[in-house]
């Protein structure tokens, strides 16, 4: 069976990418997706304790909750079957380096990643997660660009 890691952030490019691959999936049949959410310190919020500001992340829980209801919102739409294996995993830490050590762990034979069209410029001083993920990945990567 293949085993196909899809990283989504929750963006609206990783959400019809997510929609893509149940559709691959099912066509496929002997496809399990592994759909992947990396928790980066972004995504906390920073609290006042005792005169100093803390930053908390959301926990794994209620992020793999938000990501397990956008997998069946997106069976939904795309009319995909339940039966197909999906199994949610969220992790903390840098996006590229969680997605490529993931991917290692379970010896994926494809990532799925979406791109969200960074310019040049911006591309050249920040990076993007799926040109690292691609740069090195150990297995095919499947770059997902919207419409």
């Amino acid at each position: 069976m293949k085993k196909i890691v899809v990283a989504v952030d929750g963006s609206q490019t990783s959400i019809d990418l997510l929609e893509h691959a149940l559709k691959y999936a099912e066509k496929e049949k002997d496809v399990s997706l592994f759909v992947l959410h990396v928790i980066e310190p972004s995504e906390g919020k920073t609290v006042w304790y005792s005169h100093y500001p803390v930053h908390l992340l959301p926990s794994e829980e209620e992020v793999k909750e938000k990501i397990e209801q956008l997998v069946a919102e997106a069976s939904k739409r795309g009319n995909v079957s339940k039966d197909l294996p999906v199994t949610v995993v969220v992790r903390s830490g840098v996006p590229y380096e969680s997605i490529l050590d993931y991917a290692k762990e379970i010896d994926a034979s494809m990532i799925m990643i979406g791109h969200r069209g960074l310019s040049d410029l911006q591309r050249f001083f920040i990076g993007s997660v799926a040109a690292k993920v691609v740069y090195h990945a150990p297995c095919s990567v499947y770059v997902y660009v919207p419409k």
